[in-house]
């Protein structure tokens, strides 16, 4: 008897806990790492990182602005303090475009990447080798439009692995594989 009344989302996730598994096939492309990342800096643990980028952002011109009403220190120190202020500012509102930018050289290297996602985890193939990572090491995921963004439960380190959309070979694969990620890992 089937006492779910046919609901879809039901029957996805029935499937997904029953060792369905989801491949995709992409070429990682830097915009795709920031997307992620811009997403994972709104969350609660993105907002903690970059906290110490806005108070320097503050602290560096207030405190150049006090020296130079005070007419202490040379007009050199308060522009140093000034630019080191807007340099964080620049790294707490466009820190996600600059990380993603760094890793451009690692993800044209990468090749085309196949990766797996099943009930043991993520296995990512790709030119450069092979990873595997078992949910125990993950802590949670972020979806944005164009990717799923999976991250690893070690707050000092950003790691994990990025899924684009566009590397599943149906679109109903979306929900399959957002029933699997939901299954295993916090929704961030």
């Amino acid at each position: 008897m089937d006492d779910t009344g046919g609901d879809q989302l039901y029957r996805i996730h029935e499937s997904a806990s029953a060792g369905r598994s989801v491949e995709l096939r992409y070429t990682p492309t830097a915009a795709d790492m920031a997307e992620g990342l811009r997403a994972r800096g709104r969350s609660k643990a993105g907002r903690r990182q970059r906290l110490p980028f806005f108070l320097i952002g503050l602290v560096g011109p207030g405190y150049a602005a006090v020296l130079v009403s005070q007419g202490g220190g040379s007009a050199g120190s308060a522009a140093a303090l000034t630019v080191v202020g807007l340099s964080g500012w620049a790294f707490a509102l466009f820190g996600h475009r600059f990380m993603a930018r760094s890793t451009r050289g690692l993800l044209a290297a990468a090749g085309e990447c196949r990766a797996v996602v099943d009930g043991e985890g993520i296995t990512v193939d790709c030119a450069q080798g092979s990873t595997h990572l078992r949910w125990s090491a993950l802590s949670g995921y972020v979806e944005t439009p164009a990717t799923f963004m999976v991250f690893s439960g070690d707050k000092k380190m950003l790691s994990g692995a990025l899924l684009p959309k566009r590397g599943l070979a149906d679109p109903a694969d979306q929900d399959v594989l957002r029933a699997l990620l939901d299954g295993k890992l916090e929704r961030i």
